[in-house]
């Protein structure tokens, strides 16, 4: 499972690119949701998705540097859900995200 470090009070952006074979799927027609949650299956955050390049299966997750101030100084978990428009649901592998303390703050 991949670790994602991340500071509270940041900015939280990630860019992906579904691939299927090694080959960029057209996600131009799928519905993209990403959920953090804390180990008792709190929802912490929907992060809000972008199809940033479609025809390239190219997407990302974000969240503002306000909405992650409030985020838990804990490890948390997400995954990505896809559906597809013949309605076919599918997930990414599961990923945390660890959420340390900012030293800065202004």
């Amino acid at each position: 499972m991949a670790i994602i470090t991340h500071k509270r009070g940041d900015t939280f952006e990630l860019t992906l690119t579904l691939e299927n074979q090694g080959n960029a799927v057209d996600i131009t027609l799928f519905t993209i949701a990403c959920q953090v949650r804390d180990q008792s299956d709190l929802l912490i955050q929907a992060l809000t998705v972008v199809k940033t390049d479609p025809t390239n299966g190219v997407f990302t997750m974000s969240a503002t540097d306000a909405e992650t101030y409030i985020w838990p100084l804990t490890k948390l978990d997400a995954d990505v859900e896809f559906i597809e428009p013949d309605t076919t649901v599918s997930s990414s592998e599961t990923f945390s995200i660890q959420v340390i303390k900012d030293i800065t703050r202004v």
